[in-house]
């Protein structure tokens, strides 16, 4: 069942990417971080918190640093990132809007979060990222 719902959900995201010819993201490396607490850092880069570095190397996957490689669907205002082993799922949809920000390219918010764990017993590769994101933590994607 996993491996049909894997080759479902990667066709749905080869399709989709396919007919959406523009990707602006496509050889893009972006530090994801969180906005810093106090006001007077917030147009200091180097004070925001790091979640994991996203280098998109084609229209359809990702990698990070910290979590290894995953699929992506990029819509208008949506950015799905999917990460999947053969005992972890964890997909990630993020609200995408250009930032205001000179050192900044988007400013996101995470509206869903969404990990399943087959065999808690065994190690977790995702887990860690599942639960260090906050839904209302504002997030901004600065370019590397």
């Amino acid at each position: 069942m996993n491996k049909w719902f894997a080759f479902l959900l990667l066709s749905s995201v080869l399709l989709l990417s396919a007919c959406n010819g523009n990707n602006d993201l496509v050889g893009q490396t972006f530090n994801v971080a969180y906005m810093p607490v106090l006001e007077e850092d917030i147009d200091s880069p180097d004070r925001y918190s790091s979640i994991t570095i996203l280098e998109f190397s084609n229209e359809t996957t990702f990698t990070s640093t910290v979590y290894g490689e995953g699929a992506y669907e990029l819509t208008d205002d949506n950015l799905i990132l999917y990460y999947e082993n053969e005992n972890e799922s964890l997909e990630i949809t993020i609200g995408v809007a250009e930032s205001d920000k000179d050192f900044s390219e988007y400013y996101a918010l995470i509206n869903n979060v969404d990990y399943q764990i087959t065999d808690p017993d065994k190690i977790s590769y995702f887990q860690n990222l599942a639960f260090k994101l906050d839904k209302d933590r504002p997030i901004e994607f600065i370019k590397n």
